[in-house]
């Protein structure tokens, strides 16, 4: 993606204890009017890339963020955090990672004055329309008080974050992890925001940078919070999203009672605070956030005590949230005839992947045709078993393999020089 600059500063009055009303009538009209798929039934492919979740990765990934001592957006550590989102998001075969450096300033214009880690961005180009993003995110810095940023011994406090957003910045990892091993017709933007506890900064300042240059957002999915359950209550999911966004709060609902059609879930809104969802809306753009029932939510963020079996006492619902933003992405984003054949044939391998050279199938075939990420044919053949792609830019590509019974089996590859 290119690089981005914000040339508008949008002031807007603070959120915290405003009516719903009062926000939606300062709200400015959305640059792009997208509609969104009426989902009746699910489809079988999303369904199998949910059914991919694992639990035991979700959980790996939230150890390893509080493992750091803090992810204060002022504090040392942060940038350890930023690099380490940069190599999970490579390892999945994301073939463009973005650092989006910002200064932070609040939502409410609010410059603090220092400098901290990037906004982390994985792009996955879309096929067909490759102008128009679908992007989901969730924040990684954490803090243990409001006021640290004044605080000269903040950085030798211990600020877990394990809820809040340990939680959520898992949740994105684990989208893109399954994602991005398939293709989809509009660009997927996988985002770990910096800066959010001191208001927003590094998400209001991407979305003021995309507006600025006129950017199609198609639509903006948070996860913020998804893993504190209060004892004996049920399982809910909350929507939190302004009133001009309902078309999307519909297509959210909807992705909900067909997937996972037991959990119950309705529109709400936060009596207090904010999260990374409000710097789409405030700039334009159809966007929503997946919230902990905001009755119930963590009593023990922004403390030590925000750590695992405590504030995140529950992983069934932190999953849950996961797969529904697994879903809503994949159905915003739309499956590419392109996408990775799921069920790949054991007499159809391909070797070595990545290759910088001679591509090789191990297996008869009648053909090939090897397409780029934009979905142009670039190369066609007929028996051959080996493939020369030394000439081939460095980056992701697919080929459609034809055996001698016309069965076709699509895979990926990578050319790395």
């Amino acid at each position: 993606m290119k690089r981005l600059f914000a040339i508008v500063i949008i002031y807007l009055v603070s959120v915290h204890f405003v009516d719903a009303q009062i926000v939606n009538k300062i709200l400015p009209p959305h640059l792009y009017n997208h509609t969104f798929p009426e989902i009746s039934e699910p489809n079988s492919k999303i369904q199998a890339m949910i059914e991919d979740l694992k639990v035991e990765e979700l959980q790996a990934d939230v150890d390893h963020l509080c493992s750091y001592h803090n992810r204060r957006a002022k504090g040392p550590y942060i940038y350890e955090v930023q690099d380490w989102l940069v190599s999970e998001f490579q390892s999945f075969g994301i073939d463009t990672v973005v650092l989006h450096q910002f200064k932070p300033i609040n939502t409410w214009g609010y410059e603090w004055g220092f400098e901290t880690a990037a906004n982390v961005l994985a792009v996955q180009k879309g096929t067909k329309y490759p102008n128009e993003y679908v992007i989901c995110g969730g924040h990684y810095d954490s803090t243990v008080k409001v006021y640290e940023y004044d605080d000269p011994y903040a950085d030798t406090l211990r600020s877990p974050g394990a809820d809040d957003n340990a939680s959520g910045t898992a949740g994105i990892l684990a989208t893109a992890r399954i994602l991005s091993k398939y293709n989809f017709e509009r660009t997927i933007i996988y985002a770990a925001w910096n800066a959010e506890e001191c208001g927003l900064c590094g998400s209001s300042e991407f979305a003021k940078d995309c507006a600025a240059d006129s950017i199609d957002i198609v639509a903006y999915t948070n996860l913020d919070m998804t893993g504190y359950l209060e004892p004996g209550n049920e399982m809910v999911i909350n929507l939190l999203y302004t009133k001009c966004d309902s078309l999307l709060g519909k297509f959210m609902k909807q992705v909900v009672n067909v997937y996972y059609p037991e959990t119950r879930v309705w529109y709400s809104w936060l009596n207090s605070g904010d999260t990374d969802y409000s710097s789409f809306n405030r700039n334009g753009y159809q966007a929503i956030s997946l919230s902990e029932e905001v009755d119930h939510m963590s009593p023990y963020i922004h403390s030590i005590n925000d750590v695992v079996g405590v504030s995140l006492n529950n992983y069934e619902q932190s999953m849950l949230f996961t797969g529904v933003t697994l879903a809503a992405v994949a159905e915003l984003a739309g499956l590419s005839e392109l996408s990775v054949d799921e069920n790949v044939k054991e007499n159809l391998q391909l070797y070595p992947n990545p290759v910088s050279e001679i591509l090789k199938i191990d297996g008869e075939i009648l053909g090939f045709e090897i397409f780029d990420l934009t979905g142009k044919n670039i190369l066609s053949s007929k028996y051959e078993n080996e493939i020369d792609v030394s000439g081939f830019k460095s980056g992701f590509y697919f080929i459609r393999l034809t055996d001698f019974e016309n069965n076709v089996v699509t895979q990926k590859f990578f050319v790395k020089h």
